[in-house]
């Protein structure tokens, strides 16, 4: 029974008089009854507007046995598969979906059990099934969700296990927030980014809709069910056996019109479905009307194709609850969609396949022009065009060279632009006007004056005009101070900036809203000046928070406002030694730069990053592990500050070595210090390649990396590191004079005998100590050192290091039992932060095993 004769026939019905259409069924009767069961019950379904359950269902009839009492039979506590039920998810048409988990306890992890609504049958399913699969687990991305595990029943029964998303629709998280649309569109970039790494995997997804498109808490984009993917294997013909069979699947809503015609799919259908997701979650509704203003049917959907072209989106059917959704008003919407993205939309939306873009990645690229003011390559072109983009982007660029003055003119101009639509807007416009005239006379030295006017000189003007000028217009004054405060910070006049930004806020607290984004701005602004200048953090912490509370709405200067509000309060945290604080408020700061600024870009791949360094901190480390990674991804083909590569590449270092990867730490290292002197400091790497090259146990190469004289911060740990260097090299007296020269630096500094640092410092004595034969001296200390780690001092890592330390010094003093004892405490310690395979933790495997032979010994 062929898809797209049915699909053909439900053509010829919806085309037809209501009075016809028994007619035509009545002839297919006498020619195919089973083919117009079929068609009959498409046709229902295509007069709803519900469900993919409309196509779907009549192509698995025809190709395999339906298994419904199966899904209906499912209940709380059963185990199928190893894996105990929890409660249902949700039911479609092609599945049912149980939250579950591991039965046997062995993994702590709550999952999405997918069990198809059929029973595979012979070879052709079976190889279907291991294709998806095959599929699925090829795809490893942040915003794709995880195959853990797939298989078949022996009913027949197939199953997929896949990581558990709690977050919410794409459309609803948007809406719940009221995201404008350039904080709309920059979470769609990772949708894009997930889609296009599955089409880079030969896989396309068929069913994109918001639906599987979640938002976690996080802001974190999870792409789901890739279930029905089919794996595009190069070379077999798109009419195979194989690449038919559940071809139907999808959810007409979001369909290209290839898949509603049974025609062949290609990665040019998920492009299509991510312009209808991406037109309603721009416009509040996809790209088809509905006569009665409802949500469009199958017919609709099927009329509004057959006219050959769907309307503009800036055209569309958009309602006062849509634009308040989005933080504006309808008109607004209409000219936020008009232009640039109409034409965007167009493109992805073109009934042909071949016309649309070529890709989920072309499709980005576009609409990173568009936030960018660039040309588009869906449009030709033209002077005027490129020409006004230009000077979108370089608003008197050409007429001032200096950096700091092309700040400074922003700077007007953002004031300027929130006062577009001002009762006072001429009279703003031609006072704005006047100020950058101003500034570009002052940019030229008057006749007293000797060489270039610095940016400092500029921006010391252009405060005195600001304050002398615009004396009449308060709340224009206190947004160009504000402006102007930040550029001094950025100059590295902190302390001028202060009182220019305490003036802003001032001014603004009188004048603007309480959310307005250019006060909150100047508060977190005054906050991060103090921070640098005075230590009251009291008052820090109350401007800060206040930006962030007072700046609660979706634009994109409000999200800057919170998340540097964010990062201001994390930094006091750390400085208070709330580590997990610190982290808590740094994962705001990046869920807001990242809808400030978007996925890709540097400001978010460091924030990301800056998220890691407080995971590690806090002994999260596989955790900090997957962070930095992602920081790296998002970092990869920037075009970054070289002395960002850097750190980049040295933060993911240590972790590397936090997590036992002591090769991938030396090799980044090395590439870090092969950079210029000046970009990066040499210490630090230094000490941090020696600490990898005593890990994989070459001594002399550790001794080479940290020769020289280290600088006084760095002296201590450097030191610590040359005695360990030394005692691996069997040079123990050397290990012992340097370790106990380290030892008494921390003292002199200040550290006491409790400290993590002289108590590791201590581990590392004893150790030694056990090297040079003086074991018993060695016990004595791991001792006093266990029962001062009793009271909860130092990470895990360190407590289990320490007991591993003292159940060897245990074993060579003939105490079978008590080192047994300090090998288990000390696993319980490592595995709380290390994952199995760290070389620590095999090591106490290793550690225990040898106890346990030792008490056999002497128990026989």
């Amino acid at each position: 029974m062929s898809d797209a004769a049915a699909l053909d026939w439900l053509d010829r019905l919806l085309s037809a008089e209501e009075s016809q259409r028994k007619i035509l069924l009545g002839e297919l009767a006498a020619v195919d009854p089973a083919l117009r069961a079929r068609v009959e019950r498409l046709l229902a379904s295509a007069l709803s507007p519900d469900h993919s359950r409309v196509i779907a269902r009549p192509v698995v009839d025809g190709l395999t046995h339906l298994n419904i009492e199966a899904a209906v039979t499912l209940s709380e506590g059963m185990v199928l598969a190893g894996y105990r039920l929890i409660r249902e998810l949700g039911r479609g048409g092609m599945a049912v979906v149980w939250l579950a988990e591991r039965a046997d306890g062995v993994v702590k992890r709550q999952v999405a059990l997918k069990m198809p609504m059929f029973i595979l049958q012979g070879e052709a399913d079976l190889a279907r099934f291991a294709r998806e699969r095959d599929a699925l687990a090829s795809l490893s991305h942040p915003n794709v969700a995880r195959l853990y595990d797939a298989g078949v029943l022996p009913s027949g029964q197939p199953f997929i296990v896949l990581e558990r998303v709690d977050g919410v629709p794409l459309t609803a998280y948007c809406d719940e927030r009221k995201l404008d649309v350039t904080a709309r569109l920059r979470l769609f970039f990772q949708v894009l980014a997930a889609v296009d790494h599955a089409h880079k995997h030969l896989l396309v997804h068929r069913d994109l809709k918001p639906s599987n498109i979640l938002v976690d808490a996080e802001g974190q984009v999870k792409l789901l069910d890739f279930g029905i993917a089919k794996l595009l294997a190069e070379g077999e013909a798109p009419t195979a056996p194989l690449t038919e069979q559940a071809g139907g699947a999808m959810t007409p809503l979001y369909a290209a019109p290839e898949q509603l015609r049974g025609h062949v799919i290609s990665t040019l259908t998920d492009v299509y479905s991510l312009g209808v997701v991406l037109h309603e979650l721009l416009a509040g509704a996809p790209p088809y009307r509905a006569p009665n203003g409802g949500r469009a049917s199958l017919v609709d959907v099927l009329e509004a194709q057959g006219r050959g072209e769907l309307p503009r989106a800036s055209q569309s059917s958009i309602g006062e609850s849509a634009a308040t959704a989005r933080g504006t008003t309808v008109p607004r919407l209409r000219a936020a969609l008009a232009g640039d993205l109409d034409t965007i939309l167009g493109k992805a939306l073109r009934l042909t396949p071949a016309q649309r873009y070529d890709s989920a990645a072309h499709l980005a690229e576009d609409l990173r022009h568009f936030l960018s003011h660039r040309p588009i390559a869906a449009r030709r072109p033209g002077f005027l065009y490129t020409a006004r983009l230009a000077l979108v982007r370089h608003r008197f660029a050409a007429t001032v060279g200096a950096a700091g003055f092309v700040l400074v003119i922003a700077a007007g101009i953002v004031a300027w632009l929130q006062h577009l639509e001002s009762v006072a807007h001429a009279e703003r416009t031609t006072a704005v006007r006047d100020f950058m005239f101003d500034l570009v006379s002052d940019a030229e030295a008057d006749e007293g004056h000797q060489g270039e006017v610095t940016g400092r000189q500029m921006v010391d003007g252009a405060v005195a005009r600001a304050r002398r000028d615009f004396g009449g217009q308060p709340q224009l004054q206190g947004e160009l101070l504000g402006e102007l405060g930040r550029m001094y910070i950025r100059l590295g006049a902190a302390d001028v900036a202060v009182p220019v930004l305490m003036q802003s806020v001032d001014v603004l607290e009188r004048q603007a809203d309480p959310d307005d984004a250019a006060l909150n701005k100047a508060r977190v602004t005054l906050a991060s000046a103090l921070l640098e200048t005075t230590d009251d953090l009291p008052r820090i912490r109350e401007l800060a928070t206040q930006a962030r509370a007072g700046c609660a709405n979706a634009t994109v200067d409000c999200a800057k406002a919170r998340a540097y509000a964010s990062a201001t309060l994390s930094q006091i945290a750390s400085m208070s030694g709330d580590q997990q604080t610190a982290l808590a408020e740094m994962r705001k700061c990046a869920r807001d730069i990242e809808l400030a600024f978007g996925p890709q870009h540097p400001d978010t791949a460091i924030t990301v990053m800056r998220v890691a360094i407080l995971e590690r901190n806090t002994g999260q480390l596989v955790d900090a592990g997957a962070t930095m990674k992602r920081a790296m991804a998002i970092a990869g083909p920037l075009q970054l500050r070289a002395v960002d590569r850097a750190e980049f590449e040295r933060s993911m270092a240590v972790i590397d070595l936090d997590l036992g990867r002591y090769a991938a730490a030396r090799d980044r290292l090395t590439t870090v210090l092969s950079r210029p002197a000046n970009v990066i400091g040499q210490a630090t790497p230094r000490r941090l390649l020696a600490t990898a090259y005593i890990e994989l146990g070459d001594a002399n190469a550790a001794l080479a990396a940290i020769r020289g004289e280290a600088p006084a911060e760095e002296w201590a740990y450097t030191r610590q590191v040359q005695a360990r260097a030394f005692a691996l090299a069997g040079r123990n007296d050397e290990a012992l004079a340097a370790i106990d020269a380290v030892i008494a630096r921390f003292h002199t500094d200040g550290n006491t005998e409790a400290s993590f640092a002289v108590m590791r410092a201590q581990r590392y004595r004893a150790q030694i100590l056990v090297q040079s034969g003086r074991e018993e001296e060695a016990l004595q200390l791991l001792r006093d050192l266990r029962d001062r780690h009793a009271n909860g001092k130092g990470t895990p890592v360190e407590r289990g290091l320490l007991l591993d330390a003292l159940g060897d010094a245990e074993l060579r003093a003939g105490n079978g039992e008590k080192s047994h004892l300090a090998h288990e405490a000390a696993r319980i310690e490592l595995i709380e932060q290390l994952p199995e395979e760290h070389p620590y933790v095999t090591r106490n495997a290793a550690l225990r095993a040898t106890a346990k032979q030792t008490i056999a010994r002497q128990t026989n």
